[in-house]
């Protein structure tokens, strides 16, 4: 009998678990990415203007990153209704995941070595200097123009790591290229609410695979949306038969 009790045991444990196309085997659920990646400090390629340099990452919490709901909600936004906010907004954001990520060097290394090697950056500042005088002297369309100069002259300098960088930095802080986040629609999210409401539990608790600690609230909260959405679409159907 303690046999059997022990062979039960195992088998639930190898349950939880589940074979990646990577075959890599990974714990299933709501994780914290060091555990889900089995180490908590690796050295990486990643792009940098096109070429790569290599760094060595720290795979963060969920509570080491910040505003995940906000950057999700910005991204998913039709980029051509993008602000001069929102797109300062989605950088501030992937900017504090990188320095969640960069060990060695850290985030101050690399901004201290490429402030100091960039020229171009040296001009920029220059010139926006010299705008900045100019727009206090003019008005109407030329101040117009003398604005929109400097706005995009800000951002340039603004964020110092080239886009491709940000960008793979934040989507290893998120955990993006090992959990299944991905693969959510939104008809199983639809699905993950209605199963929570029948079976008094939480929409993620209805979405099988591999995720962060901090996908699950992203999940519930999507899943109340979208399946509060489908439900009043549906009683409104109901009522006009």
């Amino acid at each position: 009998m303690f046999a059997k009790l022990i062979e039960t045991a195992v088998e639930k444990a190898l349950d939880r678990r589940t074979i990646r196309p990577d075959k890599k085997l990974t714990i299933e659920g709501y994780h914290p990415l060091p555990e889900i990646m089995g180490a908590l400090y690796e050295w990486l390629f990643v792009p940098f203007r096109g070429a790569e340099i290599l760094v060595e990452i720290r795979y963060p919490r969920s509570t080491q990153i910040p505003e995940v709901d906000k950057l999700y909600s910005l991204q998913n936004k039709n980029k051509s209704k993008f602000s001069r906010q929102d797109i300062i907004d989605i950088a501030n954001i992937q900017e504090k995941c990188c320095e969640a990520v960069l060990n060695r060097p850290t985030f101050a290394e690399l901004e201290k070595a490429i402030y100091g090697k960039d020229r171009v950056i040296e001009s920029k500042k220059k010139q926006l200097a010299e705008i900045e005088e100019k727009i206090k002297k003019v008005s109407g369309i030329e101040k117009t123009e003398l604005q929109n100069r400097y706005d995009a002259l800000e951002l340039f300098i603004g964020f110092i790591l080239p886009d491709d960088t940000m960008f793979a930095l934040t989507n290893i802080a998120f955990g993006l290229n090992v959990s299944d986040i991905r693969k959510i629609t939104k008809e199983k999210l639809i699905a993950a609410y209605s199963k929570a409401r029948i079976y008094n539990g939480r929409p993620s608790d209805y979405i099988p695979g591999i995720f962060t600690d901090g996908d699950r609230e992203n999940i519930d909260n999507y899943a109340t949306i979208f399946g509060s959405e489908e439900e009043m679409r549906i009683n409104k159907n109901n009522k006009k038969r």
